[in-house]
């Protein structure tokens, strides 16, 4: 009978049963409180602990962190990566009223995570407030210029790139003046079109200007080519004419040493010299002409002495 009673009492059973149920219920307690009391920071984030509602501590060691469970802390991450915000595209007017459509990014990062998160909050809050400032600093950066200053390819005392600098300068310093917190790292333009409304005419007026631009150029080729051609023209009249006069001089030279020889050779032999002479008139004279001359002409002894020997022959026909 007792061995059946001891059987059947449930108390024991139910005592084990609470037993587990309390400390299944106390290590779930202790693991919500592990979880209410602890964070993680990843790499490239930090996070602000704010104790009801006020930012006391920044943590910027990556890792587990500690704090008190909500609602007395709560832990807000910031991430300190860089961001790119490409917003959609949108039209302005230029200072000459051209409408234009102008598809510009921006390029950020946290620099001070308290005054971040005060003024902007998160991520999509800060995209908002910079796509607002992006837009309102083009409108004005383009109303400063006409339309050309976008396209021309001509030198401008205001070109696009001048643009670009003005645009990344006064997103910088509006972020700057509203307090919010980050650095503007660059601040560019993909793509300037303009409606379909105006492409006719600014195409049109494009056209003109690069017709005119290739009319200058081609006059500026022409004219240089004037040029070359009138120094080449010159260069070689100045050669032409230092040749001539090169010729001169070393004909004058060659004339001066004839004479020269002329002058030894007479003087070395005069006679002989003036016999060569007469031969070399009468070898001239001889061809083809007949000259008729006194008997005591200087050429005629010339001819004497090429016919004596002939004359003073003996004839062959006396001694027959």
């Amino acid at each position: 009978m007792l061995t059946t009673l001891r059987r059947t009492d449930p108390a024991p059973r139910r005592r084990g049963s609470v037993r587990t149920t309390l400390a299944w219920g106390a290590l779930l307690v202790a693991g919500v409180g592990a979880w209410a009391c602890t964070f993680t920071v990843p790499e490239g984030e930090v996070a602000i602990v704010a104790r009801f509602g006020d930012p006391r501590r920044l943590v910027e060691r990556a890792g587990l962190h500690f704090k008190w469970p909500a609602p007395v802390d709560a832990v807000y991450p910031v991430d300190m990566r860089r961001h790119v915000l490409d917003p959609p595209i949108a039209e302005f007017l230029t200072l000459d009223q051209k409408n234009v459509e102008v598809d510009a990014f921006v390029a950020w990062r946290v620099t001070d995570p308290r005054t971040f998160l005060t003024s902007l909050r998160s991520r999509r809050g800060a995209d908002d407030r910079i796509g607002q400032v992006l837009q309102s600093t083009l409108r004005d950066v383009l109303r400063r210029g006409p339309f050309e200053d976008l396209v021309s390819v001509e030198e401008r005392p205001r070109t696009l790139e001048d643009v670009r600098e003005e645009l990344k300068s006064g997103v910088a310093t509006s972020c700057s003046e509203n307090g919010f917190g980050i650095a503007i790292e660059l601040v560019g333009i993909e793509r300037i079109t303009f409606p379909e409304v105006n492409k006719a005419s600014v195409e049109n007026s494009m056209k003109v200007k690069r017709e005119g631009i290739a009319a200058q150029y081609r006059a500026e080729g022409d004219e240089r080519k004037a040029e070359i051609e009138q120094a080449a023209r010159d260069e070689e009249a100045k050669l032409l004419a230092e040749a001539e006069e090169r010729a001169r001089e070393i004909v004058g030279q060659g004339e001066a040493e004839a004479i020269a020889i002329e002058r030894d050779a007479i003087e070395a032999n005069p006679e002989l010299y003036f016999q060569l002479q007469l031969l070399d008139i009468a070898e001239s004279a001889l061809r083809g002409a007949r000259i008729i001359l006194p008997a005591n002409h200087d050429l005629a002894k010339v001819f004497d002495l090429v016919t004596a020997p002939a004359a003073t022959e003996p004839s062959g026909g006396g001694e027959e």
